[in-house]
């Protein structure tokens, strides 16, 4: 028993002096130099960078102390800051921006576009759970380009130049925050673009007497559509707008051979639809028309469109898995993405269930912001 004391005390002796060793310090020292441009001429569209740094902090033990900075309105005081951002990497001494970032949180601060006014930040460094503010802040004095401020979560062509002759509003794909695409049809009129289908919707249009760019306001973009389909896309970021000329049709095939499984034609509202036979390409069976170094059975394929007169692949996404479907797939699994055409890449392979079957193939250019394809009526042709 007594030896058994002997070891406890023993044990809690060195766990005693041991303490101060091993106890977390958290003490740090915040920077005191802040650094970076006195005032920046924005352009959303440049890939140029603004950096802001800073020096004078740092961990008592040599850590890593965290850093974060923080803007507000000129005359602010960083309680309710416009915008927090960590640092570069979350640890170094300087915060890289792109100058679209720069622009959001001007227009948040109250900064209208084409105008000039002055943000203020500062840092603010935390360890181990302490947090400071550095005594000091800095500004900078941001002149917006022009832009538009009122960013629709939907976007909707309307106009006589469209295939419903401007009778109601076709619902643009959401392909990113800011940017908006459709394929549609076009002839010779005019287009506008509005963030919903109600009265009281924001209004859009391109500004062809001048700059070329995306306004906000009343106005018309004039087209001259030839009765052709066209990829409409819009980017409120860069203030453009940009339109491809689609073929009539979209042809899918067979990875092995190119031979066409279905023409897809046309058919209005964003959607390609065709007819074909579906028997997977192999030696036993000479009408595939298999190639003579063809060792497997070839299920796989991709869809070739005319963009701009050139052939191209609207084919499997790259993190999508390229092993055969099983069923219950989501929609995201039969997402069209675009890519230059190469033999073996982005192919989707076939369901076992489509093989020796005649089935419709559809590409919906809108499903819920996706742009997919799907096998349906399908019946045997054995």
């Amino acid at each position: 028993m007594k030896k058994i004391l002997l070891f406890i005390g023993i044990v809690v002796l060195t766990l005693t002096s041991c303490k101060d060793d091993y106890d977390f310090n958290p003490g740090f020292t915040v920077p005191t130099e802040l650094s970076g441009p006195k005032s920046v001429t924005l352009d959303v569209t440049s890939t140029v960078p603004v950096v802001l740094s800073w020096s004078g902090g740092k961990a008592s033990d040599g850590g890593i102390v965290q850093y974060s900075v923080l803007f507000d309105k000129q005359g602010g005081d960083f309680s309710n800051p416009t915008a927090t951002l960590p640092s570069d990497l979350g640890a170094e001494p300087q915060l890289t921006l792109t100058q679209s970032q720069i622009n959001i949180i001007a227009r948040n601060a109250g900064i209208k576009p084409e105008q000039t006014g002055t943000l203020i930040w500062t840092v603010v460094a935390s360890r181990g759970g302490e947090v400071q503010r550095c005594a000091s802040s800095s500004t900078i004095e941001v002149t917006r380009g022009e832009g538009i401020d009122n960013l629709p979560s939907a976007l909707f062509l309307y106009g006589s130049a469209t295939e419903n002759g401007g009778q109601g509003g076709q619902q643009f794909r959401k392909v990113s925050d800011g940017v908006f695409r459709i394929y549609t049809k076009l002839t010779a009129g005019n287009i506008e673009f509005r963030s919903s289908t109600s009265p009281d919707a924001f209004t859009y249009y391109i500004d062809q007497q001048n700059n070329g760019k995306l306004k906000e306001g009343p106005g018309t973009t004039t087209v001259d559509g030839k009765n052709d389909i066209s990829r409409i896309t819009v980017d409120f970021n860069t203030m453009s707008m940009i339109i491809d000329n689609i073929g009539s049709s979209v042809r899918c095939i067979w990875g092995a051979t190119f031979d066409n499984i279905a023409e897809l034609q046309y058919k209005g509202n964003g959607n390609f639809s065709g007819d074909g036979d579906i028997r997977f390409i192999q030696q036993s069976r000479p009408e595939t028309n298999p190639p003579s170094w063809l060792s497997w059975v070839e299920e796989r394929y991709y869809f070739i469109a005319k963009v701009n007169g050139a052939d191209t692949c609207w084919g499997r996404a790259d993190d999508v898995s390229g092993e055969r479907p099983v069923g219950g797939e989501p929609d995201s699994f039969y997402a069209l993405h675009e890519f230059r055409w190469s033999q073996w890449d982005h192919l989707w392979k076939m369901k076992g269930s489509l093989d020796m079957t005649h089935a419709t193939i559809t590409i919906e250019t809108n499903h819920n912001d996706l742009m997919i394809h799907t096998f349906t009526n399908t019946t045997s042709i054995k």
